[in-house]
């Protein structure tokens, strides 16, 4: 009996260190945003922090634009850059466990000057990729 106690404690402390999912796409979205936030993509791009929404299985990425892209996005720079977004969920290998789980990527960048202003936003689903 005793073993059988010491077995089950064993048991349930080893599965109780184990985080689902979810628990692990927010942790590595606080870990990266304190590790590498904010961070210069290119000249007027910069990645301001990356979040999870467990209710909706969503990362987010938070970018900043400044100088001529926070002032003159075109229809054609919108949709390449959705293009750009789209083919960055669906090449990088490091998505593909929340990929296979069906996790959304939501991709948000603001103005510089105004940072309520939302310049682009774009929402991919597993139907997307």
């Amino acid at each position: 009996m005793k073993k059988f106690l010491l077995l089950m404690t064993v048991v349930m402390g080893l599965t109780a260190c184990h985080e689902n999912l979810g628990e692990r796409a927010a942790r590595e979205a606080q870990d990266f945003t304190k590790k590498s936030c904010p961070m210069e993509i290119s000249e007027g791009i910069i990645i301001d922090s990356m979040t999870f929404d467990a209710a909706t299985e969503t990362v987010c990425y938070h970018y900043t634009l400044s100088g001529i892209l926070d002032t003159t996005l075109t229809e054609e720079i919108k949709e390449q850059t959705k293009e750009k977004m789209l083919d960055g969920v669906r090449n990088t290998p490091t998505l593909k466990v929340y990929k296979d789980a069906g996790f959304g990527f939501h991709y948000i960048f603001r103005s510089h000057k105004d940072k309520k202003k939302v310049l682009l936003d774009y929402h991919f689903t597993k139907k997307d990729y």
